[in-house]
């Protein structure tokens, strides 16, 4: 049975295309829902670094730079001749070839995919300690915000330094996708001839 990857409309081919949407999706939303769109300046600093760490590649991203760029531009902020120009780079996905495989050559792919499953699952409680965590790391930053004679708001600007975090732990997940994936490729193909040595 075909699993789909649908999002908003969108089918993507993969795994990795799907979960890599679904990462950007809620990072725009992170970042629109923090960022006074109506700042220039705050809004060149996301475009550029965006730009810089070739942070967004599916259509949600894309669609998100372009409105940024349009902003820039409308504005008057920037010239388009200074206004750096968006990366489009391909999402990699497991090119999943399957044919000539023996019995157990599909048992082995499965297990694989069955123990990325598992460690998958085991990371969901972790990340759902993370989240609460972020959630009383903000609610304790904006109650410091609110403070009239806070420290942190005195000396620091902790929102952008939260975008920042947010925006390196994503590259950080994005790369950890992309070793599993060639790792998964490799096993494949190493399953693959070794039937085709077993066979002659």
């Amino acid at each position: 049975m075909k699993q789909d990857f649908v999002i908003d409309g969108y089918s993507f081919s993969s795994r990795a295309e799907y979960e890599r949407a679904q990462k950007e999706k809620e990072t725009i939303l992170y970042l629109s829902a923090h960022t006074n769109l109506s700042d220039m300046k705050a809004v060149y600093r996301i475009y550029k670094q965006a730009v810089e760490k070739q942070s967004f590649r599916t259509v949600f991203g894309l669609k998100y730079m372009e409105n940024l760029r349009q902003r820039l531009l409308g504005s008057e902020f920037i010239t388009e001749d200074l206004l750096e120009p968006v990366p489009v780079i391909r999402v990699p996905g497991r090119d999943d070839k399957k044919a000539g495989l023996s019995e157990e050559g599909s048992r082995q792919i499965q297990k694989y995919k069955e123990e990325a499953e598992k460690a998958k699952a085991g990371r969901i409680l972790k990340n759902l300690l993370i989240v609460m965590l972020l959630l009383i790391i903000g609610v304790m930053l904006f109650v410091t915000y609110q403070s009239q004679y806070s420290v942190f708001t005195y000396f620091t600007d902790y929102k952008e330094n939260m975008r920042n975090e947010l925006i390196n732990e994503y590259e950080g997940w994005t790369n950890e996708l992309e070793a599993k994936e060639a790792e998964l490729e490799e096993r494949e193909r190493a399953l693959e001839e070794k039937e085709k040595s077993l066979k002659e």
